[in-house]
């Protein structure tokens, strides 16, 4: 993929990540860091769903959506405001996943996919910290 295309889905996954967790943040309290989390935990589960086949990846991947899920469980236990950093984080860090796993030959996800999902990883986190 060309450096131009990957920094095009960059950006258009960070406007629409800022503009999910803008919406996502309407909701008080518990209800807007267990959606976040429930989506941070798609998010995760989207790399071993999109597999041809089972593997050597897999088993990091499974490690992610298990670390996913145990943070978003974490989080919903927390006040509203340290649940919704924690969730935060985990978008962060699963932006790095993003950039560190980029395509694969074995993986049904297009190329542009890693970028637009790093972009909106990296500016849902942004804006569901503050």
């Amino acid at each position: 993929m060309s450096t131009t295309r990957a920094a095009s889905a960059l950006v258009a996954g960070a406007v629409l990540g800022w503009a999910s967790a803008h919406a996502v943040r309407r909701f008080d309290g518990r209800g807007g860091v267990a959606t976040a989390g429930v989506a941070l935990v798609g998010a995760a589960v989207i790399y071993p769903a999109a597999r041809r086949e089972i593997g050597p990846g897999i088993g990091v991947e499974a490690g992610v959506v298990l670390a996913t899920t145990a943070l978003t469980a974490a989080a919903v236990k927390a006040d509203s405001a340290t649940g919704r950093r924690l969730v935060a984080a985990g978008w962060a860090s699963h932006a790095l996943f993003d950039f560190l796993q980029g395509p694969s030959d074995d993986s049904r996800l297009p190329g542009r996919y890693a970028p637009l999902c790093a972009g909106y990883d990296f500016a849902y986190a942004g804006r569901l910290a503050v």
